[in-house]
């Protein structure tokens, strides 16, 4: 039988493809526009009531937070007591409020212990293990919740841990104390712990609440206080110092890419924030992709208006135009202008080659202007560039359009395109050299100090000197050598807080004496992190080297004895057997502190001849060990003197000029 297709028939046809495929792609973007704007949401809980070595400050602390985090905008779930099956119900009820936009808090008060690596919250439940393996079953896992916020795909997730405080379960099963470094944090996370890896931290007997919770809620709960996260915990490690006479030091650990305030800072203040570009650029995105066209507009106008410069400023100019002619392609189309609308639906798509949205939408619009070969055009641009939701959409209507136009049936037949050439999509970036405007505002983002200095200032390729003019009564600085340091830097409004770690290098083989052959000995490979430790075996003065070197072991039960300055003295203990080929051995570095107090100028601060703060005040964190540290100003010794920095120490410098 021969169908008969006249005009009308085939212009109702046409009609009824575009509207179909417009209502779909209108409910997808109701359900965008639907989206939360993005909300605060936090689960605290705080466990006081177990039945072995009870705590008296968490429960106050969880509610000390409850209260602070409500202040700072947050909808709180907080859970008291909670055994097992509620902490795990709580944090079901935290991923079911999470959406793609929030920002998620994590806290939590009461006991818990690392077990091989992995941290684990002990509930109020916890009755006693009879193996490691029971005690895990028993408890509920941190890196867990890691993984399943991460799968929540939130803005960003902060977690906070005041749980550092030595427990039972630990203590019946020998195992480390205070919590492991976390593993499988993720991208946009902070991450809090009470006191540093592997400490302990005590539970306050005088106070209401622990004193590190007590100073975070206490800080959180000041309107006025406009510093990011950073700055916060800047200031609670440093009242937590004070309060426990250096014997706890919180720790922190951020992947954020952008500053989170938990009181919102002035218009002014924010002005003045060298990430704003980068945020109000995240949020031209997200209003983008919800097609808020008009606001996306004028966040991006904000953009340019800041000249941020490089390839920021580059990329906010070049999306504007595309940015504008969608906000007036939809209003055209809104209006029934269809005709209108597809030509500028089609001008955006060639401003963007990746909107494939924009594709789709002229499509419809040429479909509806009856300009059926114009709309399969950019059908076939969306088979060809776009996600395989969109492929399907696109092939769809071509299906139906077959009937009337044979030129998309033919489409359909002859498969897939290959994708143009990479350089012709990017027809403005120059592949394979690198970005270093990107690299200097990431820079920029993490610490307001200039870091590309401080790097070619810390890290010469020779030895450097510095000189100073002779000036009478005046000790100019003598030529010095520096010593290995790596420098972490975290600024805050009126300190600088250094944290310096020595690089040891691996040992020469001066100190290797094991050559003491055993006729039924094995050889055993020791590496330490990091190397360069002095390795003994307990009862065999024979047996020493450093590391990473090989010992000669009798098959039987030794001790292993690695020794570095500035690290604790660690012992593994081998069964040594022919299996047995390798052992690494991690070392855990201990840290002092000194704190150069005085009137803010351009005074510098060396150490063992190496310039690591040009500015005070400035709270530096050493290894253990003797130093010589020096001020020094205009070229001009201010102070020189010994110091010898002891584990969790900390020293008062005073400087004056």
């Amino acid at each position: 039988m021969t169908m008969l297709l006249t005009s009308g028939t085939c212009g109702a046809l046409v009609t009824r493809v575009a509207a179909s495929l417009g209502f779909l792609l209108f409910i997808t973007a109701s359900v965008t526009a639907a989206e939360e704007q993005g909300k605060r949401i936090a689960l605290i809980i705080g466990n006081d009531a177990y039945s072995s070595r009870p705590l008296q400050n968490a429960v106050n602390d969880a509610r000390a937070m409850d209260k602070s985090l409500q202040g700072a905008g947050f909808r709180t779930i907080l859970r008291e007591n909670a055994s097992k099956v509620a902490m795990e119900q709580s944090t079901v009820d935290l991923l079911e409020a999470i959406g793609p936009a929030d920002t998620v808090l994590f806290f939590y008060a009461g006991h818990a212990v690392q077990i091989e690596n992995e941290n684990f919250l002990i509930p109020v439940d916890f009755q006693a293990a009879n193996s490691v393996i029971d005690a895990k079953f028993r408890s509920l896992s941190l890196a867990r919740i890691f993984e399943e916020i991460k799968r929540s795909r939130a803005k960003r997730t902060i977690f906070i841990v005041d749980a550092c405080r030595s427990n039972p379960v630990s203590e019946s099963q020998s195992l480390q104390g205070g919590l492991a470094n976390p593993l499988n944090a993720g991208k946009e996370t902070y991450i809090a712990y009470s006191t540093s890896p592997n400490h302990v931290a005590a539970d306050n007997p005088n106070g209401r609440n622990s004193w590190f919770t007590e100073a975070l809620a206490g800080f959180i709960s000041q309107t006025k206080l406009n510093g990011d996260i950073d700055d916060v915990f800047t200031r609670v490690r440093s009242r937590v110092e004070i309060e426990t006479q250096g014997k706890q030091t919180p720790w922190s650990i951020s992947s954020l890419t952008s500053k989170f305030y938990f009181h919102q800072p002035s218009t002014q203040e924010l002005d003045d924030d060298p990430s704003l570009a980068e945020k109000l650029m995240d949020d031209v995105r997200v209003r983008e992709q919800r097609g808020e066209w008009s606001e996306a507009i004028e966040l991006l106008n904000r953009v340019i208006e800041r000249h941020p410069g490089g390839t920021l400023e580059a990329d906010a100019n070049r999306k504007l135009p595309y940015l504008t002619t969608r906000r007036d392609a939809q209003q055209r189309f809104e209006a029934g202008e269809y005709s209108a609308a597809a030509q500028l639906f089609d001008k955006a798509y060639m401003l963007d080659p990746f909107s494939i949205p924009a594709a789709l939408d002229g499509a419809i619009s040429y479909l509806l202007d009856e300009k059926v070969g114009e709309g399969v055009r950019l059908l076939k641009a969306v088979r060809v560039r776009g996600s395989s939701a969109s492929v399907a959409k696109a092939e769809a209507m071509m299906k139906e359009l077959a009937v009337i136009f044979p030129e998309a049936g033919a489409e359909l037949k002859s498969g897939l395109a290959q994708p143009p050439p990479i350089e012709e999509i990017f027809s403005g970036m120059r592949f394979g050299v690198p970005d270093w405007d990107a690299a200097n505002r990431q820079q920029q983002r993490k610490s307001t100090v200039e870091l590309t200095r401080w790097i070619r200032e810390l890290t010469p390729k020779a030895p450097v000197m510095l000189a100073a003019t002779p000036s009478q009564g005046d000790e100019s600085v003598p030529p010095v050598n520096l010593t290995s340091f790596h420098v972490e830097v975290i600024s805050s409004s009126n300190t600088r807080d250094i944290a310096l770690r020595r690089v040891t290098a691996a040992g020469d083989g001066k100190f290797n004496t094991s050559g003491a052959q055993r006729p039924s000995g094995i050889s055993v490979r020791v590496v330490t992190d990091p190397p360069g430790a002095d390795l003994t075996i307990e009862g065999d003065a024979g047996q020493r080297c450093q590391s990473p070197c090989v010992l000669n072991l009798l098959p039987s039960r030794q001790v292993v004895q690695a020794h570095l300055d500035g690290f604790r003295e660690a012992k593994r203990v081998l069964d040594v057997t022919v299996s047995l080929t390798d052992v690494k051995v991690a070392l855990e570095q201990e840290y002092g502190f000194l704190q150069f107090d005085g009137e803010p100028g351009d005074t510098a601060v060396l150490v063992d001849g190496k310039t690591v703060a040009q500015q005070v005040p400035a709270k530096l964190q050493l290894p253990v060990g003797k130093y010589e540290v020096r001020t020094v100003q205009d070229r001009k010794i201010l102070s020189r003197m010994d110091i010898e920095v002891k584990p969790l120490s900390s020293v008062a410098i005073p400087v004056k000029r």
